[in-house]
């Protein structure tokens, strides 16, 4: 499948070997130095994902990246100091961020993910500070109905937070794409979620993924 990458980066050098890694994984990347030109060809080029580099944008930078999004799928390359308030771009319509300091290969397999699957994913930092910062007595709230999520699709939903495609859950779970559809379509309606990303972000921001993994846990 190929892709076609516009990269944000007022580095010069930095864009060029980011650009330059990616050509060498099939990935069709263009560079632009500044938000404006970013926003202009993001327009133009209808990319496939856009991969904003810090300093260029960061996470504080709200309303660029907000803007981003909503043309194109975002990968956010954070100062490694920032990522654990990764949820903060993730509300806003940035679909991955991952630290400066992550090893090449994670951007690779983050572009596809969130190109291929409908998907939002976190570094971890972002997940410890974000069960941290929640305490018992001001918990977030939960979706009425996310407690009668089934034991399968609690499983399907994990998998979900992983970024799992439907036919990588399937054949995880030896199941057909159909019912992984049908179980999808019900953890969305539970969580009063549009979609699989808004899905994720409600279960890591109420706590519910934490519950289901230390059920999960418990199981033999």
């Amino acid at each position: 499948m190929s892709m076609r990458i516009l990269l944000c980066c007022d580095k010069l050098i930095l864009g060029a070997g980011l650009q330059a890694l990616l050509g060498q994984h099939g990935l069709e990347a263009v560079t632009k130095t500044s938000v404006r030109s970013t926003v202009a060809a993001a327009r133009e080029l209808t990319p496939d994902a856009i991969v904003v580099v810090a300093p260029a944008l960061g996470i504080d930078d709200t309303h660029e990246l907000a803007e981003l999004s909503r043309i194109a799928k975002v990968v956010l390359l954070a100062r490694p100091e920032a990522t654990h308030r990764a949820f903060e771009a993730l509300r806003i319509g940035v679909r991955a961020v991952l630290s400066l300091e992550d090893p090449p290969g994670e951007l690779i397999q983050m572009i596809k993910t969130v190109v291929e699957v409908d998907a939002m994913v976190a570094p971890l930092t972002a997940r410890k500070a974000l069960e941290q910062l929640r305490t018992p007595a001001s918990p977030a709230p939960v979706p009425p109905s996310a407690g009668t999520l089934t034991p399968r699709e609690a499983e399907v939903m994990l998998l979900l937070a992983q970024g799992w495609s439907n036919a990588e859950i399937a054949e995880k779970l030896s199941i057909s794409n159909a019912t992984v559809r049908s179980h999808v379509h019900h953890v969305l309606r539970k969580l009063d979620a549009g979609t699989r990303a808004r899905a994720v972000a409600i279960a890591y921001e109420t706590g519910l993924i934490g519950a289901m993994e230390r059920q999960a846990a418990r199981r033999p």
